[in-house]
């Protein structure tokens, strides 16, 4: 991060979506449109709140700041993780699951793109959910949902784990629906809702071969799907999700309850969301990680490696093989590498002898 704070200093402008976060900032204070289509910001209006601040201190400052806060949620998370995941030394879970998630999530970070503060959310909030720290839980749900409105495919998945998060849930959307209505007027704030709502709906008729999501796996080969059908398997596709959380609230013990969870939505989010960027899985480079110790530090030494492989590979050849297949790689070898380690986990949750796990450490409960 101190190298990145080095090439933000020398130059500002170069590789990164700051500008862009930027001029939202500037658009929501003088209550211009913050919407113009799929190639500017595609956030809820809540975004160019919470990234004022970060535009106040300046675009050096802010922008070395803005990275800082996703690597130090990222990091922070990692942490946290590998003391209830590991079973032998803590520092040596966190170097290896770092090392196997940086690669992934190192562009991202560089770019200072939302994706990686994203996922920082993410995680701390399946940690939370692992240590029963319910409030502090939906209360990061409902901010990763404010960075991206991907987090609401979170929510839902975080509900059909933790069916007793839905009462905390339903307290949390007013607050989350009136958040930005604090900060304009309401009218000029309802019109940018209703910017958003139409702003998403472009955004999923996008057909460019230039995203990473199934559908760029599906072009890759010639057979993309129609948007009706795109659609159509991308509710199906929420559905079995649920479905499995549900069966993993039924079955599984934490952490592994909670490491499922952020396995199934960190899948979701690459798969299923029409505009997923290579550097989008920053969001799922965690997911790797953890579960790559997960199976190391209990024996699975063969799917230990082959989900730290699955990162690796992911991290590591699109830069390698840039010059024979250009970004095309990665439009298919990202989705093809989530789509296996989801059919893996869904395998493990749904058969009869598949690993369960040692009963719920002891915790502290937060009401």
């Amino acid at each position: 991060m101190l190298v990145i704070a080095g090439l933000v200093i020398a130059r500002p402008n170069k590789r990164t979506l700051t500008p862009l976060y930027e001029e939202t900032v500037q658009n929501w204070w003088a209550q211009q449109p913050l919407y113009k289509g799929p190639s500017g910001i595609n956030y809820l209006p809540h975004f160019a709140v919470l990234y004022g601040p970060y535009h106040a201190a300046g675009r050096v400052v802010g922008g070395i700041f803005w990275r800082w806060t996703a690597a130090a949620g990222l990091a922070a998370g990692l942490w946290f993780f590998c003391r209830g995941i590991s079973e032998s030394d803590r520092v040596r879970a966190f170097v290896i699951v770092s090392a196997i998630s940086l690669p992934l999530a190192l562009i991202a970070l560089q770019n200072g793109q939302a994706n990686a503060h994203l996922g920082a959310a993410l995680l701390l909030a399946a940690w939370c959910l692992k240590t029963k720290r319910w409030n502090s839980a939906v209360a990061l749900l409902w901010v990763a949902t404010c960075i991206k409105p991907l987090g609401l495919a979170a929510i839902g998945l975080a509900w059909a784990t933790y069916p007793h998060l839905w009462w905390r849930l339903a307290i949390g959307l007013p607050v989350f629906l009136g958040f930005p209505f604090l900060f304009g007027p309401p009218a000029y704030v309802w019109g940018q809702y209703l910017g958003a709502w139409e702003n998403l709906r472009r955004c999923s008729e996008v057909t460019q071969h230039r995203f990473a999501d199934l559908n760029g796996l599906l072009r890759t080969f010639g057979i993309p799907l129609t948007d009706k059908a795109s659609l159509a398997v991308r509710a199906l596709a929420g559905m079995l999700l649920m479905l499995l959380c549900w069966r993993v609230s039924r079955r599984e013990t934490e952490p592994r309850r909670a490491l499922i969870f952020l396995s199934a939505a960190g899948g979701f989010l690459m798969l299923f969301n029409p505009m997923t960027e290579a550097n989008s899985y920053v969001i799922f480079a965690p997911v790797l990680g953890l579960m790559a110790w997960w199976e190391l530090d209990r024996g699975s030494k063969r799917l230990g490696w082959l989900f730290a492989a699955m990162a690796l590979t992911m991290g590591l050849l699109p830069n390698l093989l840039h010059p024979f297949f250009g970004h095309y790689f990665s439009l298919a070898w990202h989705p093809a590498m989530t789509l296996g380690f989801l059919l893996i986990i869904a395998w493990q949750v749904f058969s009869p002898g598949g690993p369960n796990n040692r009963p719920d450490e002891p915790t502290a409960v937060s009401l």
